[in-house]
This record gives C-alpha cells, structure tokens and sequence, in this order.
C-alpha cells in the first residue's frame, strides 16, 4: 500500500517501486522536449526536475545502485541530445557535471551522494530529538549507545534493513561532529571528540593506555568544588619520559571552559552555525575541491544562458572541433575552416586564428584598450578584469569575450556545414550588432539605437 506517496511494507531495494519516480523523470525528461530547448534550458529543466522529483523518495528510502544508475542516464542523454536513436558525444563527465560552479561544473547533485546525505539527517534527528517518538521506538529496538547518540550495531537478519543501512553511515558522520560539554553525563571521557579536535584517546594513546577505565564518561573524572577539578585514575605512576604527555594531557583538560548549567551538545562541524544541514554533509562527501575554474567569469556574464553553457564547454577545451573528433575516433581533415592553414583545436579557432585575431583587435580598438592575448580561453576569463564606474560599461564589458567566441563559432560552423563564408568586415559587423542586441535586452533599452551603442563603446573609461 502508499501513504503519503510512500510504499508501505515493501523492501527498498525492490526495483519496481522506483519505477512510478523513473517513469515521472522520462516523461518530464522527454525526447520531444530536446527538440525545442537549447542546452541551456535543458540543464534548468535538469535542475528542477532533480531537485524536485526524487528528493521525497530518496530522503526515507536508500536507492538501489542501478535505479541511481538509470536516473543519471536519463539525465545525462537529455543534456547531450541522446536517445536510442541517435548517438551525440557527452562532451564533459559527468563527475565533473555534478562538481559545484566553482570548481567546474553546473552544480547538480549526484544522486548517490545526494541520497546519503539526505539519510545522515536522521542521524542529526536521531541525537537531537530525543522525545520523538520515532527515536524512543527505534532506541528501545536496536539500544542505544553511550550517551545516546547513536544506535547499537545492527547485525540482526531480519526486519531492520532501512535502519541497518542508515546508521552504518555513522562511521562517517561521527568524523564531523564535536561535543560542548556541559554536565559531562553523556560524552564519553576518552573517545568523544570534547576536548580538542580529536578524542583524548588518540591525541595521547600514552595516557589513554595507562587509564583504568577506558569507558568512563566525563562526569565520572569531574569533581565539584569551585572550580572543575580532574580526578583521572591511572594503573600505574608516569615514568620519566612519560612526564612531558601527562603535563600536555592534564593542561588541555584545565584549559577546558565548562558551564555546568545544561545537558551536553552535539555541534556539527561541517557548517559555520553547528547545525547539521544537508548542503553542508553533501559537501562533505564529495570530497576535495578540484583545479581552480573561472567560474565568474562564465555565468556572471549577462548573455544567454545558451551562450554561457557554451563558454563552459569551451573553457574545458570540450567542443566540437577537429581536434577532438579525432580524440573520439572521428577521421576528418586536420584543417581550421576560418584560416584554412593550421589545424583546428580550441584555443586556436578563439583565440590565435588570424580570424579571430581580426575580430579581437577590431573589438580592442573600438574600446581603447590593449590587451597582450593570453595562451588558453582560461587565462581570457581570469584575466578580463576591468573596473568602470558606468554600471552599463561593465556590463558591456563582461559580455566581449562571450559574444566574440559565440560569432566565431557560429561562422565555423556555417563554413563547415553550410559552405557559407562571411569576410572578416561583415563578422565584426554582425558582433556588433549581437552585442547591441543582448545588451539592450539585459539592461532593458538603455540605448535607443546602434550609433549611439557605438558612440559608448568607443568612450568606455
């Protein structure tokens, strides 16, 4: 039976009842949608299906790896323009999809790491909200820990796979938690993280081996008087190279302000507020950050979204030229359409061209400004930095690189599918008048025709 949407009484790892959430993805996913939408309308409407559709689902139940699998392919053929009919490259991994703006990618959530992080709240909830019922119900099942934290291990075979499955991430999350102590009745002395970054157990294994009891609990060694006072009983006297350990152990617990007014507290450690959050853990899973991108430089810019996804692809060296056709396999004449001499990769048909040179310069000479061009379309980003007191001129600004890039590309490709060639003159010509148009557009007709965008351009201070 569903309640609430929900299967009641069925097992999450049975495949069909993640087939209703598979088949509510394709059709908001579907092929005919590919037709009418650019790229970068496929990838808001990724967003808001990812963001809305499964989250209910994957924030109670665990999904199966293949079901994972199969959501993330729907997706990622909808993005490239694949379907079971025709065969588009995916231009970029989609590891580096799922990455954050900032280190490359669009910001999407994997929904494997996604599902995890959305399950490590119940163990926050777990912890917190000790009168829920939920959590008295499932701590008098399993036990609970010391201090009531966490669950006892699970290893019974039936009627606890959803619990089992959620508190085996306790591993991991315990590695982002610390404790505020304040009565010391539910942290542990030697294993809790209350005394420094990491438990007393491992930052002085000397010490913590010589103790007698090593499941003590920190008010057991607290002793009442006017001021916290730490009787820590030990097997056996330190020796004299032992000395210098017990002074650092003994000066870290004095150095420990404590209260004594309230209950202990669990602080999460991923987040600046100590609060557990699902942004903050999903962070957390996914690991290091990756190579430095210029990620303002692309989506800062006012121009199309479309544009924008194209200055992406460009910026890690991924679109279609010659050269990564035959990267791909692809036997194609090694030749530049624009300057029909060298051979065609990236940063040549952008940036180094003779073509693309004309076009630079003519765009450099209408603002004033001389500018040394650099090797890779990465410097171009990280270097385009200009400060203007017009807030239209630096908008105008941001918009250059995009708009020259997008009428390059655009006349390479009518040369090579079209076999219709513009000369130089007429390519400036028609950057001008794109430029005019998406600036008109983003700062709602500020100038009134082309001569006077013209006559502002050439007085860009």
């Amino acid at each position: 039976m569903k309640y609430l949407g929900l299967p009641i009484g069925a097992s999450f790892k049975n495949i069909l009842i993640w087939d209703g959430l598979l088949e509510l993805m394709e059709h908001r996913l579907a092929g005919w949608k590919r037709m009418y939408l650019s790229k970068g309308g496929r990838l808001t409407l990724i967003k808001s299906t990812l963001s809305c559709l499964p989250t209910y689902f994957i924030s109670l139940f665990p999904i199966p790896m293949a079901m994972a699998n199969r959501m993330e392919k729907i997706q990622r053929d909808f993005l490239w323009g694949s379907d079971d009919s025709v065969h588009k490259f995916h231009l970029v991994q989609w590891t580096k999809v799922c990455s954050p703006l900032k280190d490359g990618g669009f910001g999407l959530h994997s929904i494997r790491l996604f599902n995890l992080a959305l399950l490590n709240k119940w163990l926050w909830r777990f912890a917190s909200d000790r009168e829920r019922l939920w959590r008295r119900l499932i701590g008098e099942k399993y036990g609970c820990s010391v201090g009531g934290w966490s669950t006892l291990s699970i290893c019974g075979p039936y009627g606890v796979s959803l619990w089992r499955f959620i508190s085996k991430g306790w591993n991991v999350f315990s590695k982002h938690i610390r404790f505020r102590v304040e009565n010391g009745a539910r942290v542990s002395f030697w294993h809790g993280s209350w005394c420094g970054d990491k438990p007393l157990s491992l930052a002085f294994p000397l010490v913590f081996s010589l103790s007698r009891c090593k499941e003590a609990l920190v008010a057991d060694y607290m002793v009442d008087g006017e001021s916290v006072v730490w009787n820590v009983p030990f097997s056996q006297a330190a020796n004299d190279w032992e000395v210098e350990e017990f002074s650092s152990f003994f000066a870290r617990l004095y150095g420990m302000a404590l209260r004594r007014r309230e209950d202990d507290v669990m602080i999460w450690t991923g987040s600046k507020e100590g609060v557990f959050s699902v942004k903050s853990m999903y962070r957390l899973l996914q690991g290091g950050v990756g190579r430095s991108f210029p990620w303002r430089g692309v989506w800062r810019s006012l121009c199309p979204l479309r544009v924008s996804f194209f200055v992406w692809e460009t910026t890690h060296g991924r679109i279609l030229t010659i050269d990564n056709l035959c990267r791909r396999r692809t036997i194609i004449a090694k030749w530049c359409f624009l300057c029909q001499c060298d051979g065609e990769f990236v940063d040549h048909v952008l940036l180094h061209c003779p073509f693309a040179r004309g076009l630079w310069s003519h765009i450099l000479c209408i603002v004033n400004f001389q500018w040394v061009m650099p090797k890779t379309v990465a410097d171009v980003l990280w270097s385009w930095k200009r400060r203007f007191r017009n807030p239209f001129a630096q908008v105008i600004w941001q918009l250059i690189p995009h708009c020259i890039w997008w009428c390059l590309w655009r006349e390479q490709n009518s040369r090579c599918f079209e076999d219709c060639s513009l000369s130089l003159p007429r390519v400036q010509g028609i950057l001008l008048s794109s430029l005019f148009l998406w600036v008109n557009s983003v700062l709602s007709c500020p100038f009134l025709d082309f001569v006077d965008f013209f006559s502002f351009l050439a007085c860009l201070e």
